[in-house]
């Protein structure tokens, strides 16, 4: 009896001591695998105008990971523009974009391929910020998935630096350090095909900076971001999970960036105060904190 009992804390004991693996070095170990030269790109293999519906595209390279969340598009803006679901009944936009006058209709589509139709009846920016929440009519469908975003000390699970405040910072005011690190992304665009990138700093106005990736298999992989990609999603990687990052609010200027985008994360609460619940959040307990 006690060589069992024996047996059975052992087993527990390394259950509960999962191997923890390095985020970046998992993303990049998971990428590598899925970019095929030549790989298909689009979300989507086929759309009805007369019925506004699509159908999933079974070839993606990314299909291993959920993006039913993602807008398939949205009636009015002339196929450009995006849309995020960050709740069953909130959608994350970027304030700048043009939407047409309430109620508008948004798409969404899950993984069988059926398309369910949403009115975004209100739209609200955060703060002073590009981020913006619209409201749907209604809940959306238990088939289309709502996207986590990091815990707060996602810091911890990544190799980062904090760049020191020069004179000149100090002098207009800085007070926050611009906080730099390599993190592999996938993002959309106005023609939903999916890319990769390396968000590689957040400044002291909490704007992210995309840059082209480090690595060279994901380099065919990526493109620049064009009037008309706005508020389109950025998400990071959590093993088969795509975590929400934020929606792409401007180009970057410079032959090695993608884009810029407003970090989500620093307007957390801000935004859990317009939709008057929690942001769902993602764990990051299988992963080793490393800084």
């Amino acid at each position: 009896m006690n060589y069992l009992i024996l047996l059975g804390i052992l087993g527990l004991f390394i259950l509960g001591n999962k191997v923890r693996t390095n985020w970046v070095s998992g993303i990049k170990s998971t990428l590598i695998k899925l970019m095929i030269p030549g790989a298909d790109r689009r979300l989507f293999s086929g759309f009805t105008q007369a019925t506004f519906s699509w159908i999933r595209n079974p070839a993606s390279w990314v299909r291993v990971f959920n993006w039913t969340g993602v807008a398939a598009g949205i009636n009015g803006l002339g196929g450009v523009g995006g849309g995020t679901l960050i709740s069953r009944r909130h959608v994350l936009f970027a304030n700048h974009v043009p939407y047409p006058d309430r109620p508008f209709d948004i798409f969404f589509v899950n993984k069988d391929s059926r398309t369910f139709t949403y009115k975004v009846t209100n739209i609200q920016q955060v703060g002073s910020t590009d981020i913006a929440i619209g409201t749907l009519d209604k809940d959306a469908d238990a088939s289309l998935n709502v996207y986590k975003v990091l815990p707060d000390n996602w810091l911890q699970y990544i190799a980062n630096k904090t760049i020191p405040l020069t004179a000149t910072y100090i002098a207009a005011g800085v007070t926050t350090p611009i906080r730099a690190f390599v993190l592999p992304v996938l993002y959309t665009g106005q023609d939903r095909k999916v890319s990769t990138a390396d968000v590689t700093n957040i400044n002291m106005a909490g704007i992210a900076g995309v840059s082209i990736p480090a690595f060279e298999v994901a380099r065919a992989f990526g493109d620049g971001v064009r009037g008309g990609d706005s508020g389109n999603p950025i998400f990071a990687m959590l093993g088969d999970e795509l975590v929400l990052l934020g929606g792409w609010y401007t180009a970057a200027d410079g032959d090695d960036t993608v884009g810029r985008f407003p970090w989500l994360l620093d307007q957390k609460l801000a935004i859990e105060r317009i939709m008057g619940q929690k942001l769902q959040v993602a764990s990051m307990s299988d992963l080793t904190r490393i800084a």
